[in-house]
């Protein structure tokens, strides 16, 4: 058994991943879910000419999905700078892998 130290996490790999998994979760959710912010809130962007008629149907998840994606992907991208930062003063994570022949 062998013991590693995680002492860094790229960015952008943490990014592409929280950023795609939050993408197709907002995606269903908006597509399928009953929507974001009840009815009051679909009344009030219907009155906006151009953006209360985008965010409905298949265009509409894909919009949802793509903002939930970038936010989603920023925030966990912000946890693994931390993590990168305290790795260097307290040390990372320690894991044991075990070596197949």
């Amino acid at each position: 058994m062998k013991k590693i130290e995680l002492k860094n996490i790229d960015l952008v790999s943490v990014f592409k991943l929280f950023g795609g998994m939050s993408f197709i979760m907002g995606f269903i959710i908006a597509l399928f879910g009953s929507g974001f912010g009840g009815a009051q809130m679909q009344q009030q962007l219907q009155t906006i000419p151009f953006v209360g008629s985008l965010l409905n149907g298949f265009l509409g998840a894909i919009i949802i999905g793509l903002i939930i994606a970038v936010v989603c992907g920023l925030v966990a991208a912000l946890h693994a700078v931390l993590y990168n930062i305290f790795a260097v003063i307290v040390g990372g994570v320690e894991i044991d892998v075990v070596e197949k022949d």
